[in-house]
């Protein structure tokens, strides 16, 4: 067995069974239709041209496409040809327009892509809990990475009001658990 081996077999699963099972499952088209009907219907349009109202609007006519070229992506892994294209587009900050810094760049990604990122991105949500511990504060709902500065200087600014005549010490540990025992 190689290297990569060696360190999965040290990884202990953070999962239950039931989380595991739950995003090894095919995904489906109630996934994908939330997914469509949850997205901001007025953000910028898709490369297509055409904003998320157009789909959660004519969702009759289109919805039966849309989710069948999903989970041909998400459950077979089918590659649909220009999907990952986007178009760059410059949006004008202000009236004065003469150097590049007067534009706002926005991507518009193809509808499908978007739609595939966020099925998957639920999916996860479930999983978040049981894989991110307590004490990392960035990319979590409901915690912010200045959490962990914060705290660093509220027990500096203890120390150092610390009325003991003998001295204090802090310690920045970065731990990193060995994987290959």
């Amino acid at each position: 067995m190689g290297d990569i081996g060696k360190i999965v077999n040290g990884v202990t699963s953070r999962l239950n069974n039931h989380i595991s099972r739950f995003l090894d499952a095919k995904f489906t088209g109630e996934e994908v239709r939330t997914v469509v009907f949850d997205m901001n219907p007025i953000t910028a349009p898709d490369s297509d041209g055409l904003p998320a109202i157009f789909y959660q609007h004519y969702w009759q006519l289109v919805g039966s496409n849309i989710v069948k070229a999903c989970l041909n992506i998400l459950n077979k892994g089918a590659t649909v040809e220009g999907m990952n294209n986007t178009v760059i587009c410059l949006i004008p900050k202000n009236q004065k327009l003469e150097k590049m810094a007067d534009f706002r760049p926005i991507s518009l990604c193809n509808v499908i892509n978007k739609i595939i990122a966020k099925v998957i991105t639920s999916r996860f949500r479930h999983a978040l809990g049981d894989v991110i511990s307590e004490n990392q504060c960035a990319f979590v709902p409901g915690r912010l990475i200045s959490d962990n500065t914060i705290v660093g200087f509220e027990c500096l600014h203890r120390l150092k009001r610390r009325r003991r005549k003998k001295g204090s010490i802090a310690i920045k540990l970065d731990m990193l658990r060995s994987l290959i025992g």
